[in-house]
């Protein structure tokens, strides 16, 4: 029997900057979401259906177009011929955090629960698992916002499950008050929790990841986690504790970051997986996110050849062990490189001045988060502690680097 998700919310037209101008892409928190959770759960028996409204408009044709590319179910994406889509638009600051402007009042998704026989109660009363954010309130009217917590109350009580993310946008808000009162009434009947500190700081005072814990534990949540940022999620499964996340080997672009790892842990709780790997894999795509510009990632990135040339003095003492080692290098460390989509590697030696030219060709789409991970390897590791005591750096080198890279100046294909 098909497993079937509900993401509930508001799609929005986003506009950004970029080296070629203005540039128009889709988003949205719960669509985000959406996406990657459907990506997630390609070619399995789990639908993921996103839920909302939009006008006639060409943005809203278009966004329509992306849902249904993306693969997710767009059964209860109704459209209103007198509103239209919300648009928003997005300016980075030079640590990659973001800055909002939004045109949303026409936005038809405001409509959403407006009538006891609105089709959107139909879509949760289908679902096994629904998920909605804070910003789904807050663009709700208060009748709203009362059908919707009623349609998720009759739900749960026949078996289904919600999800919630407090995401908090203070100007969606009619007030203060109103946001906290209505995210902890939500916060009540919540079985999955996938907050933010910073939002949950915002709204109820919380000073840590583990004070957020602590209180949604007390409502009886034990799913989800609090996520925090280049620190890792903290779970609320107190089995989780002991897991240690990387962070994000560049930072480009906070958007999405989080909506990100709503999809990829939703994914996998509909595929039953455990929780440790759940956040594993969610911490992963969102310090993957983060990388790039925008908040959806491109589905199939064209990869990009990077030639890479660097250069590093042998001491001569060494030579004889040193072309030892490189006649037979170690299979793990070729592994490691050819799985970080490093080709045409090769080590040119200039005697007597023992001069050392390495080249290689990048193919993959995220150099940082690639090389991040040959860093890491602890076999790679191993083989730099045997080869880097016999390497002589220049002086001139950056200070990130050991072998010290080299500027391109003529290339013939």
């Amino acid at each position: 029997m098909t497993y079937r998700i509900a993401c509930i919310g508001e799609p929005l037209a986003e506009l950004s900057n970029g080296p070629d101008g203005l540039g128009t892409a889709f988003g949205g928190d719960t669509l985000n979401t959406a996406i990657y959770c459907a990506r997630a759960v390609a070619g399995q028996d789990i639908a993921v259906s996103y839920v909302t409204a939009i006008g006639e408009d060409a943005a809203s044709t278009a966004a329509l177009d992306l849902m249904r590319a993306e693969g997710l179910n767009v059964d209860f994406v109704r459209q209103d011929p007198d509103r239209q889509i919300g648009i928003y638009a997005i300016q980075n600051d030079e640590h990659g955090e973001r800055h909002f402007h939004y045109w949303r009042d026409a936005s038809a998704a405001r409509q959403l629960f407006a009538t006891d026989n609105s089709p959107e109660a139909q879509a949760i009363a289908q679902a096994d698992l629904i998920y909605l954010s804070g910003i789904t309130l807050a663009i709700l009217s208060p009748a709203a916002r009362d059908r919707l917590f009623a349609a998720l109350c009759a739900r749960r009580k026949a078996g289904g499950v919600f999800a919630f993310d407090s995401n908090m946008r203070p100007a969606l808000w009619e007030n203060a008050n109103t946001a906290k009162s209505q995210t902890q009434r939500y916060w009540q009947i919540t079985d999955i929790a996938l907050p933010t500190l910073e939002d949950e700081a915002a709204l109820f005072g919380d000073a840590t990841p583990r004070d957020v814990v602590t209180r949604l534990q007390s409502l009886g949540i034990t799913d989800g986690a609090v996520k925090h940022g280049a620190s890792g999620p903290v779970a609320l499964n107190e089995g989780c504790e002991a897991l240690m996340f990387e962070p994000a080997a560049r930072v480009i672009d906070t958007t999405g970051a989080g909506d990100s790892f709503n999809g990829a842990y939703l994914a996998g709780i509909a595929q039953n997986l455990p929780d440790a790997e759940n956040l594993m894999t969610a911490h992963r795509l969102a310090a993957q996110v983060v990388g790039h510009k925008g908040a959806i990632l491109p589905r199939d990135p064209a990869p990009t050849v990077r030639r890479i040339g660097s250069v590093i003095r042998l001491h001569p003492e060494h030579y004889a062990e040193y072309t030892r080692l490189h006649a037979e290098v170690w299979p793990g460390v070729l592994a490691r490189l050819k799985a970080s989509n490093f080709r045409n590697y090769s080590i040119f030696l200039k005697r007597p001045e023992h001069l050392m030219f390495g080249y290689f060709e990048y193919t993959g789409t995220d150099f940082a988060a690639d090389n991040a991970a040959i860093a890491a390897d602890p076999t790679t590791q191993d083989w730099w502690k045997v080869c880097g005591p016999m390497q002589d750096p220049f002086e001139t080198r950056k200070d990130e680097e050991w072998w010290a890279e080299m500027e391109q100046v003529f290339y013939l294909e």
